[in-house]
């Protein structure tokens, strides 16, 4: 049989037309490239092996993988190998990594608002009801977000560090028995507290304190209880007065670059903001362990472990003083550059009363 040119057009033209077919798709790739999983790096000043310090690397980095599915891996650095912690704020800021901690505490002069929160000492015992009053305040107190966003910091995940605790290398059974004695905290407010209380306050670097201690240079010590317990500061000063009512109020800021954040996809923001919340609830859960973990520990070495009565949760409060502390906050935070300090005060005042009420 012999065959025409017209025998053979129907499969040329189906093969042009699945050409150009593939020819198109070929083209709209080209066009729209397809998303690229990416690893990005966080930074944290902190060591491993403490309670926070752990839970971001087992729960809120492995979270944002999960949560992304894969989109985004991270690759953490703890122990201020990359960034410490008089760095973080501006080399977060400028890209040096893209997700990192800060302690606002460490930055008074950028992060004037965030100084409030030592004005504060009587807080909520719950972590659930510490997590809502910092949410409501960066919703609903604009200053927050506003000195964040100016250093390119997106925040993300809020913890907190287990409450204040006092640990004394003498016995100590209330708060009436730091009357006259050195003791060490950090920062101007809570140093003034130590004042109030009738004891003699002392500024001595992280580093020193436990030699201090051991040595007579100071005789006790006020900071958050996991941090005493990680630093061993119990071995030495092993008589410990505690109350959950005595929060340490300073939130601790997981956050991210904000232009990196800003540029990714919806979907992936969406991510990255779901794992954070889910990590702020599982950390709830943790935060009360931790605090029966170390309180078991410190007993079962023989440490005397005291729970402050309320006379002494009152005297650390000094409602008082309080006022006029506040007041001298609102000074300082108006000459230092927040203009509207007072009606910064205002609003958290009236947002804390709201989280003391909460069940």
């Amino acid at each position: 049989m012999r065959y025409s040119p017209k025998h053979f057009l129907p499969s040329i033209r189906s093969t042009v037309a699945v050409a150009a077919c593939l020819v198109g798709v070929v083209s709209l790739m080209q066009a729209v490239p397809a998303a690229r999983a990416e690893t990005v790096r966080y930074s944290d000043h902190d060591a491993l092996g403490g309670m926070r310090t752990d839970f971001v690397r087992e729960v809120w980095l492995p979270e944002i993988a999960k949560q992304s599915n894969d989109a985004i891996t991270v690759r953490d650095y703890f122990g201020g190998t990359l960034l410490g912690p008089k760095e973080v704020l501006k080399g977060l800021g400028d890209g040096i990594v893209k997700l990192a901690y800060i302690y606002p505490g460490h930055h008074p002069d950028q992060l004037i608002a965030h100084s409030i929160f030592p004005l504060l000492p009587r807080g909520p015992a719950r972590f659930e009801n510490m997590v809502w009053f910092y949410r409501q305040l960066y919703e609903r107190v604009p200053a927050f977000r506003e000195e964040l966003a100016r250093a390119n910091w997106e925040p993300l995940m809020l913890t907190a560090g287990l409450p204040g605790a006092f640990a004394a290398t003498y016995p100590a059974k209330s708060m009436k028995d730091l009357q006259g004695k050195k003791w060490r905290a950090s920062g101007n407010w809570p140093l003034r507290y130590l004042g109030n209380v009738g004891a003699t306050p002392v500024s001595i670097p992280w580093d020193d304190l436990y030699i201090s201690l051991q040595t007579g240079t100071v005789e006790g010590v006020y900071t958050n209880y996991d941090g005493i317990h990680m630093a061993k500061l119990d071995e030495v000063a092993s008589n410990i007065l505690l109350s959950k009512a005595l929060w340490f109020a300073t939130p601790m800021v997981h956050g991210a670059n904000k232009p990196w954040f800003d540029a990714l996809p919806a979907e992936q923001q969406d991510a990255i903001r779901a794992a954070s919340q889910e990590a702020e609830r599982r950390f709830a859960e943790v935060y009360d362990q931790t605090f029966e973990k170390i309180r078991a520990d410190q007993i079962a070495a023989g440490y005397s472990v005291v729970e402050l009565t309320d006379e002494d949760v009152a005297l650390w409060e000094n409602a008082e003083k309080l006022p006029e502390l506040q007041q001298t906050w609102v000074t300082e935070a108006e000459a230092a550059g927040l203009k509207n300090a007072a009606e910064v005060m205002e609003q958290v005042r009236a947002i804390h009363a709201e989280a003391m009420q909460r069940p």
